[in-house]
C-alpha cells in the first residue's frame, strides 16, 4: 500500500502541478478541439500546437523549442484521433522520436514507456540472443497483436520470436494499452503494435523541387550494430509519387557489461572451454529492409497507395555455452548455426472519399505477406565411445498471410447529435507450417540415420470478421460515447502429415468459435482544458496451433496435446482524467482487467513426466499509468510517465489466488530537456527507474532489485541539411535487472539450466553509446 500511495501522490502533485502551470503559460483561449480533429489528416501525426504550417499533414517534424502535444492515433479507433481524445490509453511515438533516441529495435522502443517490456530470449531453443514480443499491461506473447500498415505479423512459437520489423523505414509505432479486439481481431487481447512506414509525402513535404532524400547512418556500442539508411521520394508526375528506401544493419552479439562470469546467484557450472556465463553466443548478424511505395492520386477524392516489403535477417552464432569436454567424457565440438528470418509484403489499398448521403468515405486493402523463421545447425561431436558424430539440423516455422481490410465511414445528425460510424469487414486466410528434420552421421562407422518430425501440426487459421463503432457527439461536442461490437469467427483446421505422432490416440481436430464482442467509451470535457474518459472493453483470443496440436511422445518426456482448450478472454475497465495546454499536457488513470481461461503453456501434471496446456482458472491485474509534459519555459521542458501493475492468478476453481508474475511493479521514467532552436541543438536528460519485484508465485523465485538509471541525448542541427546526434546510454554504469523476466529464474538454479540460461544473461546493458549521422536533400 504504501507504493500505491506514493505513487497516486506523486501523480496527483504532477496533475496539479502541470495543470496549474499550463493554464498560467496560456496565452490565448484554446478552441475545443472537437472540431479540428477530425479534418483530414493523412497518415501520421497531426501537426504540434506551434508547428510551422509546412508540416500541418505527413510526418510530424517538429522544430527544436516545441512540445508535441497532438500527437494523433490512426489504430486506436480507426479515425485519425489526437491522443487525449482517444477513450483509453494508446502512445504514438513519432519518426523525430524515433531518431532523437537513435531506436534500432523493440527493446530501445519500450525502453522509456512505464508498463511495457520486451524480453531477451536467452534460452537453449534460442540462443540467438532474439527479442521475443511486448508484454503490456502484464499480458504479453501472441496475446499481443503486432502489425505493419495493418498487416499481421506472424505469432511466436516455443522456438521462435516475432522481430520481423526494421526500424528506420518507420514513420510511427502506436502501442494500444488493453484489449484492440472490437477494431483489429481477436488476437489483440492484451493490446496492438502498430508500425506505420514512411510515405513520399513524409520526405517530399514542404520540398519546392520534385524529389527529396535523406543518407542516415546509425551507430550503437552495445552489439556494434552499425546501420546505413538511403531513402528518396519522388513527385513523378503530378498525380503520382513513390518512394524507396534501403537499409543494411551488421551487428554483433550484445555485451553485457555488467553481467557477472562466475554466474552470479547460481554460479557458472559450464565446462573450461565453453564461454563463461556473462557472454551470449558470438554472432555476426546483417538485416537487410528494402521498401518501395507508389501512391496515384487521380483526383482529390481518390488516393492508391501500392506498397512492396522485403525484410531479412541473418545471423550466424558459434554456439559456444557447451562447448568443450564434458563430464561424461564426451567432447563437444564447433557447433555454427545460421538463423534466418524473412517478412515479405505485398499490399494495394485505396481511399475514397466518396461522399454520399450514406457513405463519406471508404478504405479497402488487401495484402500479401510470407514470414518464416528457418533454422540451420552442424554440431561436431566426439562420443564417449570415441566415436566422431555429426549433427545436421533443420527447422522451420512459416506463416503465410492474405488478408483483407474493408472500412467504411458514415457520418450523419439525429436531433442534436452527431454521429461518425466506423464499420466495415475484415479477414484473413493463414497457412502455419512446422517442420524440423534431424541428420545424424557417425564419421567413425560412416553409419547415418536421418529422421524428420513435426511436433506440432501444421494449420491453415480462417478469420471473418465484421466490425461497427458510433462515435456519438453530444453536448455541442463535450460528450463523446462510443460504442463499438465485433462479430468475430474464427477457425483453425490442422493439416496432418506422415511426421506428426498423435499421442493416446488424440487425433487433431478442427476448432472453431464465434462471438460478440462489445466495447464503449466515453470521454466528458469539462472544459476546453480538461476531461475525463473511461472505458469498457472486451477480448477473446483462440488457442494456436501449438497450443492445441502439440504431440511428440519422448522417452524422457512426452508433449501432450490438449483438444479441449477454451479460448481466453477478458473484460476491461479503465478510465481516468486529462489536462491538454498550450505548453503542457497530463493524463492520469486506472485500468482492471479480467482474464478468464487464460493459457497456461508447458503444465507439468503432479507425478508423471508429461508437459500439456491448460486454462488457469483466473488471472486479474489492475494498475495506475500517468504520463505528462510541460514547457516551462521556450528553452527547457520537463515530462514524466509511471506506471504500477498489481497481479493475481488462481489455477484452478477452488484454489487460492497467488501473486501473478507478469504484472510489472512501479516504473516510470523523468526527463529533462534543453533546446535552443537558434543553435539548432537540444539535449535532453532521461532517468529510468523501477521498483524492486516483491510478490512472486512461489517464495523461491528470484526476484529483481530496484533500479535507476540515466541516459542523456544531444542532437544537433548545424545545417538545415547535416544533424548529429549521439547519446550514452546508463550514464553511471548500473548493475540491474528489469522485470518481469521472460522465464521463471529460481533462487536456486539446476545445473542444466545454469549451463544452458544462466540467470546472468538477463541483467540490462551496462554503460552504451549511441552515433548519428543524417543527411537531407
Amino acid at each position: 500500500m504504501g507504493t500505491i500511495f506514493r505513487f497516486l501522490t506523486s501523480a496527483s502533485v504532477l496533475a496539479v502541478l502541470l495543470a496549474t502551470a499550463g493554464a498560467s503559460a496560456q496565452e490565448t483561449q484554446r478552441t475545443p478541439r472537437d472540431a479540428a480533429r477530425r479534418q483530414p489528416v493523412q497518415e501520421g501525426n497531426a501537426a504540434p500546437v506551434n508547428a510551422s504550417p509546412e508540416t500541418a499533414a505527413g510526418e510530424t517534424i517538429v522544430p527544436p523549442g516545441t512540445i508535441e502535444l497532438d500527437a494523433i492515433s490512426i489504430t486506436a479507433t480507426r479515425q485519425p484521433t489526437n491522443v487525449l481524445d482517444v477513450p483509453g490509453t494508446v502512445t504514438v511515438t513519432t519518426r523525430q522520436q524515433l531518431d532523437q533516441t537513435m531506436t534500432r529495435d523493440n527493446m530501445d522502443l519500450a525502453r522509456y514507456q512505464p508498463g511495457i517490456t520486451v524480453d531477451r530470449q536467452t534460452s537453449g531453443t534460442d540462443p540467438f540472443g532474439n527479442l521475443g514480443g511486448f508484454t503490456i499491461r502484464g499480458v504479453g506473447g501472441n496475446r499481443v497483436q503486432m502489425q505493419v500498415d495493418g498487416t499481421r505479423i506472424q505469432e511466436r512459437i516455443t522456438d521462435g520470436n516475432r522481430s520481423f520489423v526494421d526500424f528506420p523505414g518507420l514513420k510511427a509505432v502506436e502501442i494500444v494499452r488493453g484489449p484492440g479486439s472490437v477494431l483489429w481481431g481477436a488476437d489483440a487481447l492484451g493490446g496492438i503494435v502498430a508500425y506505420r512506414t514512411l510515405d513520399p509525402d513524409d520526405l517530399l513535404k514542404g520540398k519546392d523541387k520534385p524529389y527529396a532524400g535523406r543518407i542516415q547512418a546509425t551507430y550503437d556500442s552495445f552489439n556494434k550494430s552499425f546501420s546505413k539508411t538511403a531513402m528518396a521520394a519522388f513527385q513523378l508526375t503530378p498525380t503520382l509519387q513513390g518512394l524507396i528506401l534501403v537499409n543494411q544493419n551488421t551487428y554483433n552479439e550484445g555485451k553485457l557489461g555488467k553481467a557477472r562470469a562466475d554466474g552470479g546467484l547460481w554460479g557458472c557450472p559450464r565446462v573450461p572451454m565453453a564461454i563463461r556465463c556473462d557472454t551470449l553466443n558470438p554472432l555476426d548478424g546483417t538485416t537487410w529492409n528494402m521498401l518501395t511505395k507508389l501512391v496515384f492520386r487521380p483526383s482529390s477524392d481518390h488516393e492508391f497507395k501500392l506498397t512492396g516489403e522485403l525484410y531479412d535477417s541473418s545471423n550466424d552464432i558459434r554456439q559456444m555455452y557447451d562447448y568443450g569436454l564434458q563430464s561424461t567424457g564426451a567432447f563437444n565440438g564447433l557447433y555454427p548455426r545460421n538463423q534466418d528470418q524473412t517478412r515479405k509484403r505485398v499490399s494495394l489499398s485505396h481511399d475514397w472519399n466518396v461522399g454520399v448521403n450514406f457513405l463519406d468515405n471508404l478504405h479497402w486493402q488487401l495484402s500479401y505477406s510470407p514470414q518464416s523463421r528457418d533454422v540451420h545447425s552442424e554440431r561436431l561431436q566426439t562420443l564417449t565411445s570415441k566415436q566422431n558424430q555429426v549433427t545436421v539440423d533443420n527447422l522451420g516455422y512459416s506463416e503465410e498471410f492474405w488478408q483483407a481490410d474493408i472500412q467504411m465511414t458514415s457520418k450523419f445528425n439525429l436531433g442534436s447529435s452527431r454521429h461518425t460510424l466506423t464499420y466495415g469487414f475484415q479477414g484473413d486466410y493463414t497457412r502455419a507450417e512446422y517442420y524440423r528434420d534431424s541428420l545424424v552421421k557417425n564419421l567413425t562407422t560412416g553409419r547415418s540415420t536421418y529422421t524428420r518430425s513435426a511436433s506440432f501440426s501444421n494449420a491453415d487459421t480462417t478469420r471473418a470478421d465484421f466490425y461497427l463503432q458510433d462515435e456519438i457527439s453530444l453536448l455541442d461536442g463535450r460528450l463523446l460515447i462510443t460504442p463499438g461490437v465485433r462479430w468475430a469467427n474464427y477457425a483453425i483446421d490442422p493439416k496432418t502429415n506422415a511426421y506428426y505422432i498423435e499421442t493416446d490416440g488424440i487425433t487433431p481436430s478442427k476448432s472453431e468459435s464465434s462471438k460478440l464482442i462489445p466495447q464503449i467509451g466515453a470521454i466528458f470535457k469539462l472544459t476546453d482544458h480538461y476531461s475525463v474518459y473511461a472505458r469498457y472493453a472486451e477480448g477473446f483470443k483462440m488457442p494456436t496451433a501449438q497450443q492445441l496440436y502439440t504431440s511428440s511422445p519422448g522417452v524422457s518426456f512426452n508433449l501432450i496435446p490438449n483438444p479441449n482448450l477454451q479460448p481466453e478472454s477478458v473484460k476491461s475497465y479503465e478510465g481516468g482524467f486529462r489536462g491538454q495546454f498550450n505548453r503542457a499536457w497530463f493524463s492520469i488513470g486506472g485500468f482492471y482487467a479480467d482474464y478468464k481461461d487464460f493459457i497456461q503453456n508447458f503444465y507439468n501434471p503432479p507425478g508423471t513426466n508429461d508437459y500439456t496446456y491448460r486454462n488457469l482458472s483466473a488471472v486479474k491485474i489492475w494498475g495506475i499509468e500517468a504520463f505528462g509534459e510541460w514547457q516551462f519555459h521556450d528553452n527547457w521542458a520537463v515530462n514524466a510517465s509511471a506506471s504500477y501493475q498489481h497481479g493475481d492468478q488462481r489455477y484452478q476453481a477452488g484454489d487460492p489466488m497467488v501473486p501473478y508474475d507478469g504484472a510489472t511493479p512501479f516504473n516510470g521514467t523523468v526527463g529533462l530537456k534543453w533546446m535552443r532552436p537558434d543553435w539548432g541543438l537540444q539535449a535532453e536528460v532521461i532517468s529510468t527507474f523501477g521498483q524492486g519485484v516483491t510478490r512472486a508465485s512461489s517464495t523461491d523465485l528470484f526476484r529483481p532489485s530496484s533500479y535507476m538509471v540515466f541516459d542523456s541525448y544531444v542532437n544537433w542541427k548545424p545545417t538545415e541539411m547535416i544533424t548529429l546526434r549521439a547519446g550514452v546510454l546508463n550514464i553511471f554504469d548500473q548493475r540491474y535487472f528489469k522485470g518481469p523476466l521472460p522465464y521463471t529464474f529460481a533462487r536456486t538454479s539446476t545445473t542444466a539450466q545454469a549451463i544452458t540460461n544462466p540467470l546472468e544473461l538477463q541483467t540490462a546493458p551496462g554503460r552504451t553509446f549511441k552515433l548519428s549521422a543524417q543527411v537531407d536533400f
